[in-house]
């Protein structure tokens, strides 16, 4: 009786999030609402990695710089899924600081990844500094599939953006 009556029952946070305004005014949640929980995310101040004057010139549908196309369809992918993430957020590692190219925060379990896209892996000297970075993560316990993703991309073989949204729906909801 007590898992028939808790699965036909909403939970405490979903309970408050349908209260009309007005009413969310008489209480104070114990936790924080995903939307308040992401803007106060999001609103940490950071620096990401500075642009060199000759290199091109991207924007995403939210109008922030980004260094490749590729970059362009994650971010615009996970802004249409409402996932929220900081472009180039500075991570530190122990003795190490990476940039990664989105750090992005998992709503449902308040999980923090980062997600790095490698797209010139048809280039012998990049692999090589990618697998480098790869052992900074896991000697760090960033973990692919745990709390980091790695997408890759050659000129025979692009980016799939069925593929990024299939990543980010998997990991990110």
């Amino acid at each position: 009786k007590i898992n028939d009556l808790l699965s036909t029952t909403q939970a405490p946070q979903q309970h408050y999030e349908n209260l009309h305004i007005g009413r969310k005014k008489l209480f104070s949640p114990v936790t924080l609402s995903n939307t308040d929980f992401a803007s106060h995310w999001l609103a940490v101040e950071y620096k990401h990695k500075s642009f060199e004057q000759t290199s091109i010139v991207l924007f995403t549908s939210k109008g922030e710089r980004v260094r490749s196309k590729s970059e362009v369809i994650i971010a615009d992918t996970l802004n249409r899924l409402g996932i929220p993430y900081r472009y180039e957020f500075p991570i530190r590692l122990k003795n190490y600081t990476v940039h990664s190219d989105f750090y992005c925060l998992n709503l449902c379990t308040r999980q923090e990844f980062a997600w790095e896209h490698f797209g010139m892996m048809d280039d012998g000297e990049y692999v090589q500094r990618v697998m480098e970075k790869q052992n900074i993560y896991a000697k760090n316990n960033w973990i692919v599939g745990k709390n980091l993703i790695f997408t890759m991309e050659t000129r025979e073989c692009p980016l799939n953006s069925k593929v990024i949204e299939k990543i980010a729906l998997t990991c990110l909801c």
